[in-house]
């Protein structure tokens, strides 16, 4: 395929398709669409540049189903990336949300739910006795950061490639126009998965390093699981030097289990960045810790932070009833289960067909790369065929089951899926593996 036919998106360069892209038959929607939003979207990954197909416009959910403005129904497997975890619209959160709404929308002032959910959220996360709310995981990480600079003194951060924390300045330096280049000095990345480069890095910064932050399990590269011994690696090496360990649990935060990530591999971070399932699909992010850390918020001690929509009562209505929900009932074994057999189904498919795969899987979420090689870092991810991924979602959409439409996006199962869901998110992909080029 010629140069003239790719596209860049993000940095990478991924082939369109030669198939005409899935188009919304209601041309008018979609013109307004283009006309009043940046590229027809509010989010880049929703334009679906990576697949090479148009903006898909949904107008109702429910359970594990979506539909879009035509009124055609899809499995989902987006989820809200990942914010979705008990299903589209499930009873008790819309229950407590028209509660919530029958007494007022915005209150100004502080709420018995904020309390409420920062309290669920530290009895079930042992390294948090306090929390602070925020608007989005942005915000929370920017926040976690900001803690970390103040409580050591020090302005460097280091990351890891391929990890995604938001879109805050700190976060994005060298990684997007418009920011000072002077920030680039203050941010120190190393591969994930990689003891012997974190140490060097270490060796060589770590009088300056504020904080460390990462994904404990990377979402934003596609899923990456740690290697064993990674994590526990990192928490030994930063409480030796001093440095702030931030786990960013944004997606992994209640996914993984009540308890997260740590929770799952038994480290305790000192800060972490919390947002999607604690909001129950409504907007939300929250930092939490220990009280010597998380005091030195405004207004406390020094760092300010402040929003007129942070700890907003919908959110923390729904998020209080979602997570009530996942203590009462928790899913985690069963939807685990379910996407243990979408992961195993679609490497069966691949070594039957001859398409090569991987699939990686993280509890009930997974990914899957295109290439014959095991996935553990972003240069592995970058280097699997995004061709085929496109020729896979795209085939996918067509026949009623969506995935994300990026090779770099994880793949959500939640309690509202059944096993009829992922037979169906096989059948489909057995299809699309089929008419792929070999």
């Amino acid at each position: 395929m010629n140069e003239a036919k790719k596209i860049a998106d993000c940095g990478l360069r991924i082939a369109d398709l030669e198939a005409a892209p899935i188009r919304n038959a209601q041309f008018a929607i979609r013109n307004t669409l283009q006309q009043y939003l940046v590229g027809g979207v509010n989010s880049p990954v929703r334009a679906f540049k990576q697949v090479g197909g148009q903006p898909l416009w949904l107008s109702r959910s429910r359970g594990a189903e979506v539909w879009d403005a035509n009124g055609r129904r899809y499995t989902d497997f987006i989820m809200g990336w990942g914010a979705i975890i008990l299903g589209h619209n499930p009873p008790p959160v819309v229950r407590a949300l028209r509660s919530r709404i029958s007494k007022g929308l915005l209150l100004g002032l502080t709420h018995e739910m904020e309390a409420e959910l920062a309290r669920l959220i530290a009895q079930a996360v042992p390294s948090v006795e306090q929390v602070r709310f925020t608007a989005s995981g942005s915000e929370a990480c920017l926040t976690a950061v900001k803690l970390a600079r103040a409580h050591t003194g020090r302005a460097k951060i280091l990351l890891f490639d391929g990890g995604y924390h938001g879109h805050g300045e700190s976060v994005m330096a060298g990684r997007s126009a418009g920011l000072p280049a002077a920030l680039e000095t203050a941010v120190v990345t190393v591969p994930f998965n990689d003891p012997a480069a974190f140490d060097e890095a270490l060796r060589q910064h770590g009088a300056e390093l504020a904080c460390v932050l990462i994904e404990p399990v990377a979402a934003n590269m596609g899923v990456i699981p740690p290697e064993p011994g990674w994590l526990a690696h990192l928490r030994e090496r930063t409480a030796k030097a001093g440095i702030v360990l931030i786990f960013d649990e944004v997606v992994t935060g209640f996914r993984m289990g009540l308890g997260g990530a740590q929770g799952l591999f038994g480290i305790e971070a000192d800060l972490t960045a919390f947002g999607k399932i604690i909001g129950g699909g409504l907007p939300v992010g929250a930092v939490g810790g220990p009280r010597r850390l998380m005091q030195r918020l405004a207004p406390e001690g020094d760092v300010y932070h402040g929003g007129t929509f942070a700890g907003h009562p919908l959110a923390m209505a729904a998020g209080v009833a979602t997570v009530q929900q996942l203590r009462a009932n928790p899913p985690y074994e069963r939807i685990e289960h379910l996407a243990a057999e979408a992961a195993e189904g679609l490497t069966a498919l691949g070594q039957d067909i001859g398409v090569a795969l991987q699939v990686n899987r993280a509890g009930s979420m997974f990914t899957v790369f295109f290439t014959a090689t095991a996935v553990r870092s972003k240069s592995d991810a970058k280097a699997s065929h995004k061709e085929r991924f496109a020729h896979w979602a795209n085939e996918l959409r067509r026949a009623g089951v969506l995935v994300p439409p990026s090779p770099f996006e994880a793949l959500f199962v939640g309690a509202a899926h059944t096993r009829r869901h992922i037979e169906q998110l096989l059948d489909a992909s057995k299809k699309a593996l089929q008419s792929m080029d070999r």
